[in-house]
């Protein structure tokens, strides 16, 4: 049974804003016309179709002054229902103001209807029974840019209100002036006729995550106090932030979440086919049963498909009844959709989508074959170098490697093979990126599109470069409350890519992946706005998709070919520590080429890996040409194959494996792989697009207020009495919105050069946007870094800093801060430590230090822990091997800086007083602003030989640094010889040479850390 139809009045009503009224609302229909398809939808099943709801209303405006009231004239449609549940949506279809120009008409059609509506009082319909239906034609006038519109109405007393409405707000608009305006007569009409009415979280593609991984505050317009910005524009980017944290609030986090386990792996194979098991890397085993062995394959060529068809792989493919990828057309869309044409530049690719017909490489699911919740959903193999030859280079359309690998990645999987099907694949000459899933998870992915771009030769060529996919993933509900659910989905993006090698082309790499990220597109289907202009002969121009406009981005199956800066020499002396694996994998990475430039920001910015664990994965050689560890001796051993990725707010990614796997022999790179459980939110479209239609209408019409945001600040004055050294303190801010619009505020500077607050502030919310009568509680962080306290030590202690709040479209708000500085002995220099005429915390200012002269010999600081850690700790086990508790290692510090007696070393306290007191020597140590041994010393002692030269360089230091260097090494020669085996000795090395001598990162040739190491051992070993 039909629901019955809302009120008019109470449709228009909840529609508008609160700063407007329906004087009259009636019902209304479209006038009969040519093109009235668009004006009706389907009914279900076999009903006729349903002609779209309209509503004709007269709605008014006062101004906040209370002087000026003006009218327009609005048509409402009813949108078409998702489902037969949803209720009736309404949007304002035309707006017309109320100006002298404006004129409605009427006439009668040549045909009545029957009024079907009720029946007379205490009888029966009539079939002479009739009602009188009118024309009404809306003309909105010459001088404005709006058209006639012609409804159709039954309602005619209703019409006459309208008519009667219309007259009085032209004569209230006739006795006005136009002196009498400061503001824009109908500026509160723009947000009901503006052209981009859609939400911007409705728009269909995902935001560029290179955009929304930075703070929002960096990109809104340059403003400072007293000079605003370009608040509109702020107040777009502003509010699509705040209802993108709404949203996860309100609707993703209350709603049950789906896990999509997705397992990633690259291999550059260096143009072998596949003659080994590779369950190891496809499904994390690491020894198959010996039924399935994988014999090798014999040599052959790449050209000869004949030889392929007859390769012991094959036969084993047959044997687990997996079927090869048939010919066909390069990309077929899973189920009944069109087939999408791949965005690809490049000169030899193909690309294939499995179906459930022809394109299925497994057969149907055994059904004794079950399945591990461990299992991944989806697998995602990228690989390089998959066709070495001069054909594949010049062009070549062959599948017969891809074949191959897919086979072999079906026999990988063993007995679970059958649970799965190839999805899509993509290659470009030698890349190749092959996505695998689970045949009961099939219907959930949709949309796939597939996209590549050379890098290689001329800048063009295959032989380097990436492929891309992009698909939607359509997570159901674990107990579907409906059969016509129709879920939010997300989209997943996957590129595979090969850069640059060798180690002198760092920047060329660099340069490959901004020019990989502009240049890998996906044709979107959607005609663009300019479709006007010329479409060339494959018709109108379409939106192009960026690989960033994605809600999950895995630059993930990679042969990246960056590279370790430190020497060959050294990375083979750390590789082939049978005692620092851990540690030497973690010096490694510090030298790190990839690291170096995401620090830096100069390539693959906000991108996030997972710390590696395993040795470098290239380059690996054979017989004469390899080390003990299999390395090639002509290559230095790197990390050139790596996993990233970088995900939006609407989804939850975690990384929870990232290994190398040294069984797989076959090539010289050894395979990588990495799994990730992704959380995606259930949520069903309607709601989402209920909820975020709810709260635009809220906050929508912020830029054409006529009435200025007002808020309150407070505290305006924000005390932080005693700041300490890494000790944060917290205080709230809040800012109510006490007037009648929304409000969008932001942190700006004081002036055009400055930031909007000091390094030792942090806000956590720099922009923002309260509803009218909320609030929006700020936190203020003050937290002293190594970097502050350097300069606050030697320098004025008092904290002050006023803060600027500009509200868009209003006025700034200012807020004092203030706090007192407690100086510390950590964050300063050695020579600074040796003048301090007492504890650092009773120095009342710079000028009370005592001359250079008469410094004392070495820091007491340093010496107090160490003369501590002599006498009471040179026994505990795991001394600077074990991290101490963060709470004894503050109050441990706050002793030093007052000189008050050591307390922590109560009873039963034991190994923990001591691994306090080893961290606080660490932390003191490694926070100097210059090492103890100075940087233009650590090339000389990386050189030294014998512990002779050794010596000979401390002539060089000094006289402060030469005593903690002594002081220091004693001590940890003794503890050293605590333990007779060379590993304790060994590890303190490692973990002081870091602190001892701080690595210069930005070197482009780093100094030796073997060297380093072997320098600290001649004195403590």
């Amino acid at each position: 049974m039909a629901q019955s139809a809302l009120n008019p009045m109470d449709i228009v009503q909840d529609l508008i804003r609160p700063t407007e009224e329906a004087k009259v609302a009636i019902d209304a229909r479209s006038a009969p016309r040519t093109d009235a398809d668009s004006e009706t939808w389907s009914g279900a099943g076999d009903a006729p179709a349903v002609q779209r709801r309209k509503i004709l209303a007269v709605v008014a405006h006062l101004h906040p002054n209370g002087r000026h009231e003006h009218g327009c004239v609005f048509v409402l449609s009813e949108k078409p229902r998702r489902v037969e549940s949803t209720s009736e949506e309404y949007t304002v279809e035309h707006a017309f103001p109320v100006v002298d120009a404006l004129s409605i008409s009427m006439s009668q059609p040549r045909r009545t209807t029957m009024d079907l509506s009720s029946p007379p009082p205490g009888g029966t319909f009539a079939a002479n029974q009739a009602r009188t239906e009118l024309t009404v034609t809306i003309e909105p006038g010459q001088d404005t840019p709006f058209s006639p519109v012609t409804l159709q109405t039954t309602d005619i007393p209703g019409l006459r209100k309208i008519l009667v409405e219309c007259r009085r707000l032209k004569e209230v608009l006739a006795a006005e002036t136009e002196d009498e305006y400061d503001f824009e007569p109908f500026a509160w009409v723009g947000p009901y006729i503006a052209e981009n009415v859609l939400p911007p979280l409705l728009n269909p593609f995902p935001p560029d995550l290179r955009r929304i991984q930075k703070p929002l505050h960096a990109h809104l317009s340059p403003a400072c106090a007293g000079i605003p910005g370009n608040d509109i524009a702020d107040i777009e980017a502003i509010r699509e932030d705040w209802m993108r944290k709404k949203v996860e609030e309100d609707v993703f986090a209350r709603h049950e979440k789906a896990e999509l386990r997705i397992r990633v792996g690259t291999f550059n194979v260096n143009g072998k086919l596949p003659s080994q098991d590779l369950s190891a890397w496809v499904r994390r085993q690491i020894e198959r049963p010996g039924s399935s062995f994988i014999p090798p394959l014999k040599a052959i060529s790449p050209l000869s498909m004949g030889e392929v068809r007859k390769d012991p792989i094959e036969e084993r493919m047959e044997a687990l009844d997996i079927k090869g990828p048939s010919e066909g057309p390069d990309l077929i869309t899973p189920g009944d959709g069109p087939p999408t044409a791949p965005a690809a530049t490049g000169t030899s690719l193909t690309a294939t989508v499995g179906t459930e017909s022809k394109d299925t490489l497994v057969s149907e699911a055994a059904s004794d074959v079950t399945e591990d919740p461990t299992d991944p959903d989806v697998l995602v193999l990228g690989f390089q170098e998959l066709d070495l030859s001069t054909e594949a280079l010049l062009y070549s359309t062959k599948t017969v490697r891809e074949d191959a690998w897919c086979m072999a990645i079906f026999a990988g999987l063993g007995e679970k093979a059958v649970l799965y099907e190839k999805l899509v694949s993509k290659q470009l000459v030698g890349m190749l990126l092959v996505i695998v899933s689970k045949k009961q998870l099939n219907p959930c992915f949709s949309e796939i599109k597939t996209a590549s771009a050379g890098a290689g030769i001329m800048g063009i060529m295959g032989n380097k470069g990436a492929t891309a996919v992009r698909l939607l993933f359509t997570p159901t509900p674990s107990s579907p409350s409906a059969a016509e659910y129709e879920g939010k989905p997300v989209v997943l993006t996957f590129v595979n890519a090969h850069l640059a090698a060798f180690d002198e082309m760092f920047e060329k790499r660099n340069a490959d992946f901004h020019d990989l990220s502009r240049r890998l597109q996906f044709d979107s289907g959607l005609v663009a706005d300019d479709s006007a202009a010329p479409g060339g002969a494959y018709g109108p121009p379409t939106v192009q998709l960026s690989i960033f406009e994605t809600d999950a981005l895995f630059w993930l199956v990679i042969d990246l070919n960056y590279r370790v800066t430190i020497s060959d020499a050294d990375v083979r002396t750390l590789l082939a520590s049978e005692i620092l694996k851990e540690e030497n994998i973690a010096t490694l990475r510090r030298y790190d080429q990839l690291t170096l430039a995401m620090r830096r920001g100069k390539a693959f910015e906000g991108f996030v890996e997972s710390p590696i664990s395993h040795p470098p994965s290239y380059r690996f050689g054979a017989g004469l040409v390899s080390d003990s560890l299999g390395y090639d001796t002509k290559r230095k051993p790197a990390w050139t194959d790596r996993i990233l990725h970088m995900a939006s707010s609407a989804v939850t990614v975690k990384q929870i494996s990232y290994s190398s796997h040294p069984t797989i022999t076959m090539s010289d790179h050894r395979p990588v792989s990495a799994e990730f459980e992704v959380e995606i939110p259930v949520v069903s479209v309607p709601e989402y697009e209920t909820y975020v239609e709810r709260i635009w209408r809220d906050v929508s019409s912020a830029e054409y207020a006529e009435e200025r945001p007002r808020v309150r600040v407070g505290p305006t004055t924000i005390g932080f009495s005693k700041v300490y050294y890494k000790r944060a303190t917290q205080r709230t801010l809040v800012i109510e919105n006490t007037g009648k619009v929304p409000c969008s505020y932001r942190f700006v500077p004081q002036a055009p050069t400055a930031e909007p607050c000091p390094e030792w502030l942090r806000i956590d919310t720099m922009t923002g946007l309260v509803r009218p009568g909320e609030k929006a509680e700020i936190s203020l962080t003050v937290y002293i870094s190594d970097a502050t306290a350097s300069r606050l030590n030697v320098g004025s202690t008092r904290l002050e800093e006023t803060l600027v709040i500009h509200t868009a479209l209003g006025r700034d708000h200012f807020v004092a801060i203030g706090g007192e500085y407690e100086r510390t002995c950590f964050a300063t220099s050695m020579a600074w430590l040796v003048r301090l005429p007492g504890p650092v915390r009773q120095l009342k200012s710079p000028s009370d230090l005592l001359p250079e002269d008469r410094g004392v010999n070495a820091p007491r600081e340093i010496m107090r822990l160490v003369n501590w850690l002599m006498g009471d700790a040179t026994q505990t086990d795991g001394l600077f091997l074990a991290r101490g508790d963060k709470q004894l290692v503050q109050q441990i510090r706050e002793s030093l800086d007052t000189g008050a007696e050591f307390t922590v070393d109560g009873p039963g306290r034991g190994s923990q007083a001591a691994l306090a007191y080893a961290d606080a020597l660490l932390e003191l140590l490694g926070s100097l602003i210059e090492p103890v041994i100075p940087i233009s010393l650590h090339a000389r002692c990386a050189e030294m030989t014998s512990r002779d030269e050794a010596f000979e360089v401390l002539d060089e230091l000094p006289v402060v640094n030469v005593n903690v260097w002594i002081s220091l090494t004693a001590f940890l020669h003794y503890v050293g010889q605590q333990d007779s085996s060379q590993d304790h000795t060994e590890r303190l090395v490692a973990i002081f040479t870091p602190v001892l001598f701080r690595d210069d990162l930005s070197s482009p040739m780093p100094v030796s850390a073997v060297g380093k190491r072997n320098f600290l051992r001649y004195f403590i070993g």
